[in-house]
């Protein structure tokens, strides 16, 4: 049928089709599909919601764990789409009182789908997520092999597409907090199912290849260079990265960890490289000497990338900042501090975010808080910028705070996120000005000594896991009495971390003459 509708029917062939009832006309079409069309799988619903809830999450916490990746892209110059391959290796724990579970994707089209070996045909890509029955996995070790073309991003989320108008070359970059991973990969989008990733990436070899680790293999053929990395150590999705395209470079090392600075072509002649390198030496040696903890991954990289909805983004091992911070004009010392506090910030995340990660996002205020504060601690404490770092936080992150926490839409430090879109609700003033203003108010409460030692004690007994408040406030009650300090952890959190607004001194009194001047 196929062959002679393409070839042309003879009269012959009209006469014996006049024949065929007219039922059998569609009936050929669905043969026609089914053995000779579109194979692929494509989202049956993709406007959909592409959300998480918080219960959702927690449900596939007890079913899934011992996670990894194998993650190959292959890029092509100026295409609309790449291809890709990602292996989900995972121990599944059945669940009588769930019938299925889920991977988080955002998919264009799926080419293949293989769970244990055995191809899947049917339409399990549904609104954002692909559906597996339990008859299709079983208890233990699975496998899922998903093989797709999936779309760039061009919203600065995902995996974002960018071409420098200034010299027409191509850059790429990741950007996945909180909930935008399964753009790139199917993934268990959630931060406390920690993986570990393997990537390759085949690209053209005029372009540059990072990711969280470093690159294991190298190899060139015809114009293009496969990247193979080594695998991570276990960390949540939102933190994997993957940056590509001709970028610039200039390269260092603290001890045995090699230091990056990538920028666009365009943007190199702007560049003070000198400068960061510094701050980041810095930063690195004052971070491991609080933290008594060294630097937890194999090389740190920083890279400005085109188009950034935010200040900077802690990748681990691969951050990215908004080209703002490569000052075209001679830049103020408030300036360069003010950078320094954004170049810290992320590193601080290194140990606090990405060591030990937040259970869900209602611990995103800890993860953010704990950064801001530590950020203008380290610049005072260890840049050339001293106290300044002081003064910008004040009229800066402060000041912020103050605003926000008059509005009606204030909210407490520490609430509830119901799901992945409320997330976003939360990166506010009060989050990183107030959180951070009331950890300092702590440090000042139980002494930096208690804090410092609450900090050494809180990595140690949760690197590579997940956390929450109660974690947090446990450990720096434990460092505060090993200095002879009494401190209620859960009253304090009660008074400043779950209540919303202003600080307020009400006064009670009976049959008291007041006098005419001020009393507060």
């Amino acid at each position: 049928y196929q062959r002679r509708v393409r070839g042309g029917m003879s009269t012959t062939s009209h006469q014996l089709l006049s024949l065929v009832p007219f039922v059998a006309l569609p009936l050929a079409g669905v043969l026609y599909n089914h053995f000779c069309g579109d194979k692929t799988i494509k989202d049956t619903q993709p406007s959909g919601p592409n959300n998480l809830t918080e219960e959702e999450a927690a449900q596939r916490k007890k079913q899934v764990k011992d996670v990894e990746y194998t993650i190959n892209l292959e890029l092509e110059e100026r295409e609309k789409t790449y291809k890709a391959r990602t292996r989900v290796s995972f121990h599944y724990t059945v669940n009588e009182k769930v019938d299925s579970l889920f991977l988080d994707f955002v998919g264009h089209k799926i080419t293949k789908l293989s769970v244990n070996g055995n191809v899947v045909t049917s339409k399990a890509l549904k609104s954002n997520r692909l559906h597996f029955s339990k008859k299709q996995l079983k208890e233990g070790q699975n496998v899922i092999e998903v093989e797709y073309i999936n779309l760039y991003d061009h919203t600065g989320a995902g995996f974002h597409q960018f071409i420098d108008t200034e010299d027409n070359e191509e850059y790429l970059y990741t950007n996945f907090e909180p909930f935008d991973a399964h753009r790139l990969f199917p993934s268990f989008d959630q931060p406390d199912i920690k993986a570990r990733y393997s990537l390759t990436v085949k690209a053209p070899s005029k372009w540059t290849v990072l990711a969280n680790d470093v690159r294991s293999t190298s190899i060139s053929q015809q114009g293009y260079t496969t990247h193979q990395f080594k695998k991570t150590p276990q960390i949540s999705t939102y933190l994997f990265a993957v940056v590509v395209g001709p970028y610039s470079s200039v390269s260092d090392s603290y001890g045995d960890i090699p230091l990056g600075i990538y920028c666009r072509r365009s943007l190199v002649k702007h560049l003070d490289h000198e400068e960061l390198f510094k701050v980041t030496k810095q930063g690195l040696k004052f971070y491991e000497e609080f933290f008594d903890y060294k630097y937890p991954f194999s090389k740190y990289d920083q890279v400005f990338v085109p188009e950034f909805n935010h200040g900077a983004m802690e990748n681990v091992g691969c951050v990215t900042f908004t080209e703002y911070y490569i000052f075209r004009d001679p830049p103020t010392k408030a300036s360069l501090a003010n950078r320094a506090d954004t170049v810290l910030h992320e590193m601080a995340h290194m140990w606090f975010g990405n060591l030990v990660s937040p259970k869900w996002w209602d611990g995103l205020w800890l993860n953010e808080s704990f950064a801001t504060y530590l950020a203008a601690y380290a610049v005072a404490k260890a840049t050339d910028y001293g106290d300044l770092s002081w003064q910008v936080f004040n009229s800066g992150m402060k000041a912020w705070a103050y605003r926000v926490d008059q509005l009606s839409t204030t909210h407490p430090i520490q609430g509830k996120v119901p799901d992945t879109d409320a997330t976003f609700l939360n990166f506010d003033g009060i989050t990183y000005g107030k959180g951070a203003s009331l950890l300092k108010q702590l440090v000042f409460l139980i002494g930096e000594e208690s804090f410092r030692t609450g900090m050494r004690m809180y990595f140690k007994e949760f690197e590579w896991k997940n956390t929450d408040i109660h974690d947090f406030l446990g450990t720096l009650s434990s460092g505060a009495r090993k200095h002879n300090i009494n401190f209620d952890a859960v009253e304090w959190s009660k008074q400043w971390l779950e209540k919303a607004g202003l600080n307020s001194i009400t006064v009670s009194y009976t049959h008291l003459t007041l006098p005419t001047k001020r009393i507060v």
